[in-house]
């Protein structure tokens, strides 16, 4: 090829170059990403710090939010996190290998404190979550009829203390007036999760234990022991098979209906994420409803490392992300806290219990009681 040739072959690349790039400029972030430029899109990527953690299932459609990816980008976080039942998080032999660990509740976190202490740099409760139950309106009427649900301000509650009354007699729902309705020979029973590992089964222990102790918690381990063996193991041994996490009770509930599994333990936040995000599957059929007392479940983060502490910062303060938090149905702490009820609004939701209504809420006992009490139930298993 002569000179002249190659000098125009140079001269179309140098052209073809300046268009790539000219073109990519004009597009913007759609090509390069928000706030990048072409030349440094390759170290914004760079710039994100991997932070690893490991949370509860019923969190991990918050955490795989795209928009929750962008706001920790924004920090320059890249969380990338995997799933553990809440109570089982703490036997994780590798679990401090990671910048941080989401239990959720208080308790479960102590558990986790209690094992790893020594690698905890901070604890956080970013937002929270009462426990609730997913069921149907034909199962609601039949147990109001009955005494064990009523309807206050179009919200619905379930009679703790009259509900545990009927498991301990060993009620059926066909000895229930109304039953024709629903004419299950099956036991009036809350399917729960396995309380050996998950989060939500524990607080539901907690809930019951507080219940029948003429709601009180109870302090001493030896009477907590008396009662998971007199009246709490049944709660669970009589349910038979129980799946791991919070997430499997509730895709069964979703999957097959109330009239399969009428009473299924959930947290509010899975009900109220799963109206307020399409493709909704919660029927006209299904209603949530609320133990009476209820008890709350705090998303608890506790930090291993300086890139877990800043996770926490921004789940307690980025006031975007206490609008994402909320969107997936969990109410928020803090100076951000009005987002629920903005989010909840905004869906037009209704049937779930509004701020500041709740007033008779259980307390969670103490790790060591809640601990008495495992002991007890798995020694039964």
């Amino acid at each position: 090829m002569g000179s002249r040739a190659k000098t125009l072959v140079a001269g179309v690349a140098l052209i073809l170059v300046a268009v790539v790039v000219a073109g990519a400029i004009a597009l913007g972030p759609g090509l390069l990403g928000a706030g990048a430029s072409a030349d440094d899109a390759p170290a914004t990527q760079q710039e994100l710090t991997v932070v690893h953690g490991v949370i509860g299932s019923e969190k991990e459609s918050l955490f795989a939010d795209p928009e929750a990816k962008e706001i920790f980008a924004r920090h320059g976080l890249d969380v990338q996190v995997t799933t553990s039942g809440s109570w089982a998080m703490a036997e994780r032999a590798d679990l401090t290998q990671a910048d941080f660990a989401s239990p959720s509740s208080e308790v479960a976190a102590a558990h986790l404190t209690d094992v790893h202490g020594d690698a905890v740099l901070s604890t956080s409760t970013p937002f929270y979550s009462p426990l609730a139950i997913a069921t149907g309106g034909t199962v609601l009427d039949v147990l109001a009829a009955n005494g064990l649900a009523e309807q206050r301000d179009g919200v619905w509650y379930l009679d703790m203390a009259a509900y545990l009354d009927a498991v301990a007699s060993g009620r059926r729902w066909t000895d229930l007036a109304g039953s024709e309705a629903y004419p299950s020979s099956r036991n009036v029973m809350i399917t729960t999760t396995d309380v050996r590992s998950s989060n939500s089964a524990l607080m539901y222990l907690g809930l019951a234990s507080y219940v029948l102790n003429g709601n009180a918690v109870i302090t001493s381990e030896d009477a907590a022991r008396e009662q998971a063996a007199s009246s709490l193991a049944r709660l669970f041994l009589d349910q038979g098979y129980s799946q791991s996490s919070s997430a499997g009770p509730w895709e069964s509930f979703l999957s097959k209906g109330p009239m399969n599994q009428p009473l299924t333990l959930i947290y509010e936040s899975q009900y109220l994420e799963a109206q307020m995000n399409e493709p909704t599957r919660v029927t006209s059929e299904m209603r949530i409803c609320y133990p009476d007392p209820t008890i709350f479940s705090d998303h608890v983060v506790v930090a291993f490392s300086e890139a877990g502490q800043r996770v926490q910062d921004v789940l307690d303060n980025d006031p975007d992300m206490a609008r994402v938090i909320a969107r997936h149905g969990f109410r928020v702490n803090g100076a951000n806290s009005g987002a629920f009820s903005e989010q909840v609004s905004e869906a037009g939701l209704t049937g779930y219990a509004a701020d500041g209504t709740f007033i008779d809420v259980a307390q969670a006992p103490s790790y060591e009681v809640a601990d008495a009490m495992l002991q007890t139930i798995e020694a039964l298993y």
